[in-house]
């Protein structure tokens, strides 16, 4: 009888942890924005997975488009999220869109940037997600940037702020390994003409 109730113990115990390592990316996404405490979050409306062509074309981890209510706000919250190894990262969030470090980790292991070309791949698969929330929209496309290269640094601008150039900042190392990225309010480059 011990032994059968130790058999089942065990049996139990390894078909949840089973569940747990193919718990699928939405639940959770789901379980980590319920139970994050640093954020009150009410109630997850919606988790769906996003597409886009460049961001596709990019990233093989899924992404996904997640929409919530929390306390002290009247409306829902967008948010892009991903899972990558059993991680849930925050991707971009609409009233934050400077850091990018999330965004680095969903980057294949081989990507590099050693060219113009490779440096718009990040860009483009970047504003794609712009075009995912219903209500923002890159003022640019990507082909419509300047772009300016100085020592594995690619500034990418698309406006001006007081007088800086606004836009993305991309560095690399000498493999070409992307080792920051950032959109900044005040590149070091000069800003458009008018």
């Amino acid at each position: 009888m011990i032994r059968t109730n130790r058999f089942f113990a065990l049996t139990l115990l390894l078909v949840s942890l089973a569940s747990l390592a193919t718990a699928k990316p939405p639940h959770l996404i789901r379980d980590h924005l319920l139970n994050d405490s640093d954020k009150s979050i009410t109630s997850v409306n919606s988790v769906e997975s996003f597409h886009a062509e460049a961001l596709d074309d990019l990233v093989t981890t899924g992404i996904w488009k997640v929409a919530y209510n929390s306390e002290g706000n009247d409306g829902e919250s967008l948010v892009f999220m991903a899972v990558k190894d059993g991680e849930v990262l925050r991707i971009h969030r609409f009233d934050q869109p400077r850091t990018r470090e999330n965004f680095l980790k969903l980057l294949p292991d081989d990507f590099r940037v050693t060219s113009d070309e490779d440096a718009k791949r990040l860009v483009a698969a970047t504003l794609a997600l712009y075009f995912g929330f219903p209500f923002s929209e890159p003022e640019k496309t990507v082909d419509e940037l300047r772009v300016e290269k100085r020592n594995g640094e690619y500034f990418f601008v698309d406006g001006e702020r007081f007088g800086d150039a606004t836009g993305y900042h991309i560095t690399t190392d000498d493999e070409g390994r992307v080792t920051g990225y950032e959109y900044s309010w005040e590149l070091p480059v000069a800003p458009p003409e008018n």
